[in-house]
């Protein structure tokens, strides 16, 4: 036993003034724990509530029947029987009440869809695809629309708004800056 405490105490010295603190607090609080658990005592069937009244019996066990007079025991009166629960009603702030106050209108749902006017992004979405961007309005000086899209990297783009506003399918294939445009 002692060359046992000789290794630990010559461990614990290797340890700096902050590594020992934190050593000593981990041992008090798990030495408090047990005394916690050893005052405590009891058993698993002795669990009680805030209010002091006794939990429910275990599933495993069974439930103790009522007095042979037919009162029932202080325990099974005091046990709940399993059923829905109902919520309380909702709490109404006092100054809510007052003459004159008026309820506020409900917000529209966060998760209900928003719309948002055309061209806000300065994309006219009706060419392509959702992430295509055809310019709400080209710059100024732009006479050949098709050819400045093309040598931006666009290549013929389909009419997916129902409308051509910019006039870019000539032909009316339904193929902006396509073949014959």
């Amino acid at each position: 036993m002692s060359r046992w405490f000789g290794a630990l105490a010559t461990w614990l010295r290797a340890r700096s003034r902050r590594e020992r603190y934190g050593i000593a607090a981990v041992l008090a609080a798990l030495v408090l724990g047990l005394a916690g658990v050893l005052v405590a005592g009891g058993s698993e069937t002795d669990i009680l509530w805030f209010d002091g009244r006794p939990a429910a019996a275990p599933a495993d066990e069974p439930a103790p029947e009522s007095d042979p007079g037919g009162e029932p025991s202080r325990e099974t009166e005091s046990r709940q029987e399993a059923g829905p629960v109902e919520s309380p009603p909702p709490y109404v702030q006092p100054f809510a009440e007052q003459p004159g106050v008026k309820p506020r209108p409900s917000l529209p749902s966060p998760t209900a869809g928003v719309e948002i006017e055309e061209g806000t992004d300065g994309c006219d979405h009706a060419y392509g695809d959702r992430d295509v961007c055809v310019p709400w309005e080209f710059p100024a000086g732009v006479t050949d629309k098709c050819g400045w899209l093309r040598e931006r990297g666009f290549e013929p783009l389909k009419i997916t708004g129902g409308r051509d506003r910019h006039g870019l399918d000539r032909n009316g294939d339904g193929t902006a800056c396509g073949a014959g445009d």
